[in-house]
C-alpha cells in the first residue's frame, strides 16, 4: 500500500506515533489497513456546503466500518452567489487552482491509499476533479446534494391545508437576481422582493437550477468519477446518505483493485461527460472546467472537439434558468442515468468506459434508466425517495431535525439516525406515501415483503401490496401523509390525518421488524395502539415533492422530441473571437429566435462597458435598450483578474425586460444560472490584444446562430489602425491575484495556470 511509506518499519516509528497522537489509530491492526483521505469542503459560507461537516463525519465512520482507516482534511470554498457583482468575484476561478493544489499537496505529503472527495458547489467540484487527475490514486465523488426548489406560490385551488398545496410557481437563486432588476424598473414591490429572498432558497444544497455546481456534479456521473444519482439526490433526502455509504464502501473496492481516475477519465469518458453536457443544457463554465480537468489527466482535449460533439448531439432536457424544471424534476424523471440511456439508445456514447462503480457506464444505465427495460427496483424507489425534501409544517415544533433556531431553513435530516438501514428503508416508503406512488411504495418490499395492514389482512409480495394501496391513496386525496419518528430509539412512521384546515390526529404507526439484506422491507405492521401512539416522537422528517406531478417524457425528451437537433451548449468563432467563445444556446428564448428571424442572426450597435461593475451601473441607469449588443470586457482571466461571473448584469437585463431583445459578449464569463443570447469566454481575451479589446461604442456586430460565428462589421484597415493606438489595462493588484494574472492563460485554454 503506499501508506506503507509512513507506517511500516523500525525508521517509521516517529511517523506512527505522531499518527497515534492525531487520534486516527484505534489499534495495532490500523497499520495494515488502507488509509483513506476524506477530502471535504465544509464551510459555512457555502449553502451547498454548509451541511457537508456532518457528511464528512458520517462518511469518516462509515468508512471505518468498511475496513479502511479514515482522515478528514477541508479545503477552501467560495459561494459564488455570495461573491457576485463586487470584487469577490475575482477569486472564484482563481479558487480552482488553489483547491488542486491544496488537495495534492495533502494527499501527496501523508501518503493515502485512497481519497473520497465530498465536494458541490462550483469551483470546489473542477477544483479537486483536477487534483484526482493530478494525484491519480484510487478516488470516488459524491457530492453534498442539490437544493429543493423555492416555492414562490402554492396551487390556490387545491384543498389541502396550505403547507402541503402542490407549487403553482416555483423559484431559486436567479429569481432572486431577477427580482431585483424587476424592482429597479417598478415591476416588483419591496415585500415582494423580500417574499422572493426568503423563500427561494429553501435548504441547504447546491442551487436548484442546472447550474455550475449541478452540472459539474452531474458531469461527474458520465466521466465515471460518481455513482449514480450522486447530480440530482436532493442534499436533504435520507437517500443520500445511502449514496453516502456506498461511496465509503466502495472506495476500499477500488484500492484493492487498484483502479485509479486516469484509467476511468479516458478520451472516451471525457467525449461521454461532454455528451452529456450538451444534452442537458449544462453551464457554459463546465467548458472552462473540462478542458482543465481533461489537462490534468493528460488527455489532449481542446474547445474544438467540445464543438463538434455539441453538433451532433440534440439537446433532451431544459432545466433553470432554462425552463421551469429543477433538479429535482430531473430526478423524479429518472436523473442523469435516464438522459444518458437516451444517448446511449441514440449510438452517442462510447458504453464501454469504466466507472467507480467497478462496470461500465453502459451497465450503469441499464440498471438506473428509468426507460430501461432492465432498470432495478431499486432505481425505481430512488426516484420518488430523492426527489423528496422536507416540508415543515407551521404547528410544529419538531426540533433541531427539521429547523435551525431561527426557523427559517430546512436543515439536515442526518441528524436522524444517520445512515441508518431501517431509517433510510422507512424515509423511502414515506416518501412514496407521501407522493401517493403505490408502485414506489410497494417496491420498498421487494418481491417477498410483507405489510401487515391490520389482524385480518397482510399483502404479500410488490404486486400485492401496490394493489392494495392504490385505492388506499385515492381515497386518502392527499391528507394522509407519513413522518418519520421514533419510538424507544427506533425508527418508526407516524401517519397523520389531516383536516383541510391544517388540524392533524394520529392515525397509527408504521413499524419495521426487519429488512432483507438488500435493505428492502421484509416486515412492516401496522400498530394502532393508543399508547404507542402517544410514545412516539416525531422527527420533523415528512418527504415532500411539491411538484412531483409533470410530464417526464417532457422534462427529459426522447431524441425524435428533442429541442433542438444540436446541444445546448455551442462554441462560436469569427473576427471577434478568434480562438472562440461559448454560449448556452438552451438558454435562448423562442422569443429572442423570433425577434433575429428565420435566419436566426442577430445584429445591432455594441454598447461598451469597460469592467462588469460599469455594466451593473449603466444597465440599472438605462444605457442598454432593445436591439444593442452589450459588451463587456477586461473581465477575462488575466483582465479581471479571475474571470468574474456575469450573473447580476445579466439577472439586471431579465429583469428589466429587455432579456429577449438583446445580446450580451464578454471575455468573462456567466453563473450556470445565465440564460438568454449571452456569450462568454470570448479569446483571445482583451487583456492579450484580442480583438473584443478593439471595439468601440456603436460598433456595428453580427452574431450568426446557425453557423456559429460572432463578426465585427467595422472595415479591417480601421481595425488594424487602432491596434497600433490599443494599451492593455493595467489594474493595480497585490496578493495572489498579481501572481495569478502573471501564470494564467486564456478560457479556450481552460483557464488553467502556465508553468
Amino acid at each position: 500500500m503506499r501508506s506503507d511509506i509512513i507506517k511500516k518499519g523500525l525508521e517509521r516509528a516517529p511517523h506512527r506515533s505522531l499518527l497515534r497522537a492525531a487520534g486516527v489509530i484505534e489499534s495495532e491492526a490500523d497499520f495494515d489497513k488502507p488509509f483513506i483521505a476524506i477530502c471535504n469542503s465544509y464551510t459555512d459560507c457555502i449553502p451547498g456546503h454548509a451541511h457537508l461537516n456532518e457528511v464528512g463525519a458520517l462518511i469518516k465512520r462509515l468508512v471505518r466500518a468498511a475496513g479502511g482507516v479514515p482522515l478528514v482534511f477541508n479545503t477552501i470554498g467560495i459561494d459564488d452567489g455570495i461573491a457576485m457583482g463586487h470584487s469577490g468575484m475575482k477569486y472564484s476561478l482563481p479558487s480552482r487552482e488553489l483547491i488542486a493544489d491544496c488537495v495534492e499537496s495533502m494527499v501527496r505529503a501523508h501518503c493515502f491509499d485512497g481519497m473520497v472527495c465530498i465536494p458541490n458547489c462550483d469551483k470546489i467540484v473542477p477544483g479537486m476533479l483536477m487534483a484526482a487527475m493530478r494525484v491519480n490514486l484510487p478516488t470516488i465523488f459524491v457530492s453534498g446534494g442539490p437544493m429543493a426548489a423555492g416555492i414562490a406560490q402554492t396551487d390556490p385551488a387545491s384543498e389541502l391545508p396550505a403547507h402541503l398545496r402542490p407549487a403553482a410557481v416555483t423559484s431559486d437563486l436567479i429569481s432572486v437576481f431577477k427580482g431585483v432588476g424587476a424592482f429597479q424598473t417598478g415591476n416588483l414591490t419591496p415585500e415582494a422582493l423580500l417574499q422572493l429572498e426568503q423563500s427561494a432558497c429553501p435548504t441547504c444544497g447546491s442551487c436548484s437550477g442546472m447550474f455550475t455546481a449541478n452540472s459539474m456534479n452531474c458531469l461527474c456521473e458520465a466521466l465515471g468519477m460518481a455513482l449514480p444519482g450522486n447530480g440530482t439526490i436532493l442534499a436533504v433526502s435520507k437517500e443520500r446518505e445511502q449514496l453516502y455509504r456506498r461511496a465509503a464502501e466502495q472506495i476500499l473496492e477500488l484500492v484493492r483493485r487498484d483502479l485509479k481516475p486516469r484509467d476511468i477519465a479516458t478520451l472516451a469518458a471525457f467525449d461521454n461527460a461532454l455528451t452529456l453536457d450538451v444534452a442537458m443544457g449544462g453551464s457554459t463554465n463546465t467548458v472552462l472546467h473540462t478542458l482543465a480537468i481533461a489537462r490534468e489527466a493528460g488527455i489532449e482535449y481542446d474547445i474544438a472537439r467540445i464543438d463538434g460533439i455539441s453538433r451532433r448531439i440534440p439537446c433532451l432536457c431544459k432545466v433553470s434558468p432554462s425552463s421551469d424544471y429543477h433538479m429535482q424534476d430531473i430526478h423524479r424523471a429518472g436523473g442523469i442515468h435516464t438522459i444518458l440511456g437516451e444517448l446511449k439508445r441514440l449510438g452517442a456514447l462510447q458504453a464501454d468506459c469504466l466507472t467507480v462503480t467497478g462496470r461500465t457506464i453502459g451497465e450503469n444505465i441499464d440498471a438506473w434508466d428509468l426507460r430501461s427495460p432492465a432498470c432495478t427496483d431499486e432505481a425505481r424507489i430512488v426516484r420518488t425517495s430523492g426527489a423528496a425534501a422536507l416540508v415543515l409544517d407551521p404547528n410544529d415544533k419538531a426540533g433541531p431535525t427539521a429547523r435551525t433556531a431561527t426557523g427559517n431553513l430546512v436543515p439536515r435530516p442526518l441528524l436522524f439516525h444517520p445512515a441508518d438501514a431501517r431509517a433510510i428503508a422507512l424515509w423511502r416508503y414515506a416518501a412514496a406515501f407521501n407522493a401517493s406512488d403505490a408502485t414506489a411504495a410497494a417496491a420498498c418490499f421487494g418481491a417477498k415483503g410483507e405489510l401487515v395492514v391490520d389482524a385480518a389482512t397482510t399483502w404479500r409480495g410488490a404486486a400485492a401490496i401496490a394493489a392494495g394501496l392504490k385505492p388506499k391513496f385515492a381515497d386518502f386525496h392527499g391528507l394522509v401523509r407519513a413522518e418519520l419518528g421514533e419510538v424507544r430509539g427506533t425508527p418508526v412512521i407516524i401517519v397523520w390525518e389531516y383536516e383541510k384546515s391544517g388540524a392533524k390526529q394520529r392515525s397509527c404507526l408504521l413499524r419495521v421488524a426487519r429488512l432483507h439484506a438488500a435493505g428492502t422491507i421484509a416486515r412492516a405492521t401496522h400498530d394502532r395502539d393508543p399508547k404507542s401512539l402517544a410514545v412516539a416522537r416525531p422527527a420533523g422528517l415528512m418527504p415532500h415533492d411539491p411538484v412531483f406531478r409533470f410530464d417526464e417524457q417532457q422534462c427529459i425528451r426522447p431524441p425524435d422530441r428533442a429541442y433542438s437537433p444540436d446541444g445546448g451548449l455551442a462554441v462560436l468563432y469569427g473576427d471577434l473571437a478568434p480562438e472562440g467563445a461559448v454560449v448556452k444556446t438552451a438558454g435562448i428564448s423562442d422569443a429572442f429566435k423570433a425577434n433575429c428571424g428565420p435566419a436566426f442572426v442577430f445584429e445591432g450597435p455594441a454598447v461598451i462597458f469597460e469592467s462588469q461593475d460599469d455594466a451593473c451601473a449603466g444597465i440599472l441607469a438605462g444605457k442598454v435598450k432593445a436591439g444593442d449588443i452589450v459588451i463587456i470586457r477586461n473581465e477575462g482571466p488575466k483582465g479581471g483578474p479571475g474571470m468574474q461571473e456575469m450573473l447580476s448584469p445579466t439577472s439586471y437585463i431579465a429583469g428589466m425586460g429587455l432579456g429577449d431583445k438583446v445580446a450580451l459578449i464578454t471575455d468573462g464569463r456567466f453563473s450556470g444560472g445565465t440564460a438568454g443570447a449571452c456569450i462568454g469566454h470570448v479569446s483571445p481575451e482583451a487583456a492579450e490584444g484580442g480583438p473584443i479589446g478593439l471595439l468601440r461604442a456603436g460598433d456595428r456586430l453580427r452574431i450568426d446562430f446557425p453557423n456559429r460565428r460572432i463578426d465585427i462589421l467595422v472595415d479591417a484597415a480601421e481595425l488594424a489602425v487602432r491596434r497600433q493606438a490599443w494599451q492593455p489595462a493595467a489594474p493595480t493588484l497585490s496578493g495572489w491575484l498579481q501572481r495569478y494574472r502573471k501564470l494564467v492563460h486564456n478560457a479556450s485554454k481552460g483557464g488553467v495556470l502556465g508553468v
